[in-house]
Order: structure tokens, then sequence, then C-alpha cells
């Protein structure tokens, strides 16, 4: 009886969830979903009602049931694929992402006893995180995108990471810029959705083929048609903050290009004090196991995460018992890079690779290692195309503080695209800065957006165990070092009121810094920068 009961409840559960998930979310799968139960319901009716006398054409009612017929297994199929698609990517998210096991089907559990028969009570676990993910996988669409790769693009511009550095601020203004076209992302998530396509750090099934990322971006014909006929600008981009860290991500998207016979993206790495990074990003991923658990999932995947995981706090991340686990994954760039020139390793990554190696938590005070982070990717790419004109770098640095300035981050954009590999591709994006109105009553020392040193070096010690083994040096990655004419005067502290805000105020005249932020912070760093491009 109980098994019963839960046969036919379980399908009206998700039915329900379906059909709201279509109403509300607007997902693709749900609505098709929607469309092949109303296209089995006339079928029904027209074979199993006589509706013959309030048919005034009985041979349009054949016709239309003829089309229903076609349609209707067209919408089986679809959905079937869908569907199947969707259940996996379900199984991979919570063992792999989530790093959790998989909740049972169904629980049976007594509620009362009397005269020796009990009365049953029917749970689905599993129907809470299915029913999350069913409102934000778009399995549909990564079908057609799949079939579709060969035709479309790759980003212009890549936003590394680092994650809780102002990534999605970033990405925020990119989109703004005239001629942006967003990524496709597999989470429909207000803080993922055109920003993060996750396809080098294996969320779609651990498949990370280089010729299909173009996927994620937008088709070939639709640059043709903005820039030849609309005669518009056109780039894309791709703002996955795990980048920066994943120990294979930078010789993959190195091979991509390479394959595509295309120059090099723009690439920028977002910075901040690691300190603060690295608590942001735990107060971040103890939300998300928050989240895990209020979906019903309470069992962890000690299969693919250690006994020890998640740790309890920031002290037991950094211990060195616990972050050694990982030091191959993470350190050792031989085999990072073995893994991607291997034997079939160019299309799936192994398990322990995907996402973040050793759990997201892991990644505690590695995220801070920028200098270890983006040598990973200069030298992939030096190996790859060779080193650039007058010794360049292909990664350029933009510190959080330079997020909160229209003026600092409008002149880091225009220097990086200036300095790409191929301008032209982004030339008429950006309009060189003017600040002419602005005035200028401090002389602040020569700073460009792409030298920054951070010394995490004794900046928090938790029990006893320091969270960063190493200074974290970023200024040796620099290509803009002191320039002829320049003068760089060390000795002058000069406090620089940083205007902070939620958001980035690049294009939001409500949230512009004031006079005298610019006065006393920006506006000679900004113009010494100008002079140096004219020359």
């Amino acid at each position: 009886t109980a098994t019963a009961t839960a046969a036919i409840q379980l399908p009206k559960l998700l039915l329900k969830s379906i059909i709201q998930a279509a109403i509300e979310t607007r997902q693709t799968l749900p609505i098709f979903t929607c469309l092949l139960l109303g296209s089995l319901t006339f079928h029904v009716l027209c074979h199993k009602l006589e509706f013959e006398s309030f048919i005034l054409n009985e041979e349009f009612l054949l016709k239309c049931e003829r089309y229903n017929r076609v349609c209707m297994k067209c919408l089986f199929i679809v959905c079937g694929a869908g569907y199947t698609l969707l259940l996996l990517l379900y199984r991979h998210s919570i063992r792999v992402i989530f790093n959790r096991q998989l909740p049972p089907l169904v629980t049976f559990h007594a509620l009362d006893k009397a005269d020796k028969e009990y009365w049953v009570g029917v749970e689905f676990p599993f129907l809470k995180s299915f029913v999350v993910h069913l409102r934000m996988l778009r399995p549909l669409e990564v079908i057609y995108r799949f079939v579709t790769a060969r035709f479309r693009v790759l980003p212009d511009v890549l936003v590394l990471g680092e994650v809780r550095c102002g990534t999605t601020s970033l990405c925020e203004q990119l989109s703004l810029l005239p001629g942006c076209h967003t990524p496709f992302s597999l989470w429909k998530h207000p803080e993922l959705d055109h920003k993060e396509t996750f396809y080098f750090v294996g969320h779609y099934l651990g498949f990370v083929n280089t010729r299909y990322w173009s996927m994620c971006f937008p088709l070939k014909i639709v640059r043709w048609f903005c820039k030849k006929v609309l005669r518009r600008p056109f780039f894309t981009f791709d703002g996955s903050a795990q980048y920066l860290t994943s120990p294979t991500a930078p010789y993959l998207i190195a091979k991509a290009y390479k394959e595509a016979n295309l120059p090099p993206p723009v690439m920028i790495a977002c910075v901040r004090d690691p300190v603060a990074q690295a608590a942001s990003w735990w107060r971040y991923e103890n939300n998300a196991i928050d989240w895990g658990e209020g979906m019903g999932l309470n069992e962890w995947n000690h299969d693919l995460r250690p006994e020890s995981y998640p740790p309890k706090r920031i002290a037991d991340a950094i211990r060195e018992e616990y972050s050694s686990l990982y030091d191959t994954v993470y350190e050792n760039d031989a085999y990072a890079k073995g893994l991607v020139n291997g034997a079939g390793a160019s299309n799936f990554l192994p398990s322990h690779m995907m996402t973040w190696p050793g759990g997201q938590l892991s990644a505690i005070g590695r995220n801070g290692k920028y200098h270890r982070n983006i040598t990973r990717y200069e030298r992939a790419f030096v190996d790859v195309f060779g080193r650039r004109e007058n010794n360049m770098n292909y990664v350029t640095i933009v510190p959080l503080e330079d997020l909160s300035s229209k003026w600092m981050l409008q002149s880091t954009l225009f220097d990086a695209f200036e300095r790409a590999p191929a301008p032209h591709q982004l030339s008429g994006i950006l309009s060189e800065p003017n600040i002419t109105s602005v005035g200028s009553k401090v002389n602040c020392p020569h700073r460009s957006s792409s030298n920054v040193t951070t010394d995490a070096t004794d900046l928090c010690t938790v029990d006893g165990q320091s969270l960063s083994s190493s200074s974290v040096d970023v200024s040796s990655l620099s290509s803009s070092q002191s320039q002829d004419g320049v003068a760089e005067d060390g000795s002058k502290v000069v406090q620089r009121n940083i205007h902070r805000n939620a958001g980035s105020a690049m294009l939001d005249t409500s949230k512009e810094p004031t006079e005298d932020d610019l006065e006393n912070c920006y506006a000679n760093t900004l113009l010494t920068k100008l002079t140096y491009w004219k020359k």
C-alpha cells in the first residue's frame, strides 16, 4: 500500500513542480514538458471523446490531429533527451559541486500503530534538491549549443578571477559596454547567469574538450552581422572566477585558442587583500553549505572528498596536514599539464580535478597566491604563443579598489584593450578616458592598475597558523613598470580616500566618487597614464 501511495504521489508532485517551474522561471525544459502534456491531452480528446458533433469540419480535425501527432513525437524526443541530461547533470552537481551523497528517492516511516496496523508516511528526500536543479539547469540549451559549437566564436575577454575579488562587478560593467554579448551559463542564477560558463572546471559532466568551449558564446553569423551589416562593435567575454586557481584551466584555454588559430584574448585578474579574500570566501561557501542542507543534502560525498571535509575552521583549512593533501594537484604544474595533454584527458577531467579539487574550502589560502596563479597563465601562454612584443604580460591585474572608480576602471580596461594581442578586434568599444574637467591638487606618484603588491605574511594568523606562508607579490608580473619620464616618489605616503560602494561606479553616475576623491586620488594618476599612452 505504501509503495502504491508513493507511485501515485510522486508523479503528481513532479507534475506540479514542472508546471510551477514553467510559469515562474520560464525554463525551456518545463515549458516543452507542458506543451507535450497539452499535445497528449489533445490526442486523447480526439480519440476517446465524441467531439465530432461539435466540429464543423471533420477534415480540419483530422489534419490538426495529424500535425499534433508529429509535434507530439518531436516533443517526446526533445523532452526525453532533456530529462536524461538533466538527471545526469543533477547527479554530477550533487556529487561533485555540492560534494554530497545523492539523497534517497523515497523513504517510508510509521506514523501510528492501532490494531496491529501501521499508518505509513511517504517522503521523497530527493524532490527538493531535484526541483531546485530543474529550475536552475538548462539541459536543452546545452544540447543545442553543443550541436552548433563549431559555428560559434571564442571570447575576446577573459575575467579569470579571483573569486570574491569583484569579478561580478567587473563583468557587469563589461556587459554594459557597446557591442558586448554575454556568455551562456549552465546555471540560471543571478550571480552566475550571463557571466560564468564553468566549462573548463568540469560542470558539464567533466567534459572539457577545447573544440566545444565555443558552445558558450554567440554564433559567428551574429558577429558578422554586427560588424559588417550594422557596423557596430562586437565582443564577448567569459567571467569564470574559478579559472585563476584551477590547475588545468590555463593549459586548456591556451590550447583552445591555438587549435582555433586565434590570437590570445585579453585576460584580466582581479585581486584584493588575500586575507580579506579568504575570509570572504569562507563566509560565502559556508552559506552555500547551508543552502545544500536546506535542500536536504545532509551526507557528504567522502568517496570523492576526504573524511576531514569540510574543515570546521579556517585554521583547519590552512593546517599543513590538510592542505598538503592537494599540493600535487594545485602546485605541480607538470601533473596538470600532463592531464591536459595526455590521451583522453582533453575530453574529460578526472573526478578529483573537477570544479575545486579537494572541495571549495580546500582553496582557502591558495586563492590568495596571486603571483603563483597568474604566473601559471603566463607560462602556459608563453609556451603556446611565445613571448609578447616588448615582454608585455598576457594578464592584466585589476585591484578591487579600482572597481570603485569610474576613471580607474575605464582607464584600466582601455589600457588592456589597447594592449591586446589583436587590438583591432576590440577597437571602438572603449573611448580614451577624458578627465580634462577634473582638477588636480595633489602630486600623486605614478601607479598602474597592473602594478600591485600585496604582502600576506603575518597579516592574519589563526591558532598560530599563518594564512599565507609567503609574500604575495603581484608587482613582478606587471608590464607597466616605471616608464621613462614618469617619476615615482616612493618616499611620499599618499592617503588614498577610496570611494566604496556595492558595485562599480564606471557607468552609474549616482555612485561616482566625490570631487575630493578624484582630486586627491586619481586625477594626476590618470593624467600621467594618458600622457604616457599619447607618447
